[in-house]
C-alpha cells in the first residue's frame, strides 16, 4: 500500500482504491484536491491499473465537500483556488481511462 499525507490509496488485482481520508467528514482542501489530481494522473499511466474505486473513511462521511475552514475568512481568492482545485481534480478522475466507482459510504454532501 503506497500512502501520500492526504490521500491514501491501494492497488490489489489491477483495482487502485483511494480512501478520503480528513476526519471527522472527509472534507477537501486545495491542497487534497491537487493530491488526488496527481494521483489519478499517476494511476491513469499505470497499464496494471484498470479500475479505480474512491470511497471516504469511516462510515458516516463518504464526504462532505470543501472544508468550511477555508472560507472561514472570506478570502475570494481561497474561493477561487478551492473552486479551480475541484475542477481539475473532478476532471481528472472523469478522465480516467479504466472503469471508476464511487463506494458511497455515508453521507456525502453536494456543493451549491
Amino acid at each position: 500500500m503506497y500512502e501520500s499525507s492526504l490521500i491514501p490509496h491501494q492497488i490489489q488485482d489491477h483495482v487502485a482504491t483511494i480512501t478520503i481520508s480528513n476526519p471527522p467528514a472527509n472534507t477537501w482542501t486545495a491542497t487534497s484536491l491537487n493530491n488526488l489530481k496527481s494521483l489519478v494522473d499517476e494511476l491513469n499511466g499505470n497499464r496494471e491499473v484498470y479500475a479505480l474505486v474512491i470511497t471516504g473513511q469511516g462510515d458516516k462521511f463518504f464526504s462532505a465537500g470543501a472544508d468550511l475552514n477555508v472560507f472561514a475568512g472570506g478570502d475570494k481568492e481561497s474561493a477561487c483556488l478551492m473552486s479551480r482545485a475541484f475542477g481539475e481534480a473532478f476532471e481528472a478522475l472523469s478522465q480516467f481511462r479504466g472503469v471508476s466507482i464511487a463506494a458511497i459510504n455515508g453521507y456525502a454532501m453536494e456543493e451549491a
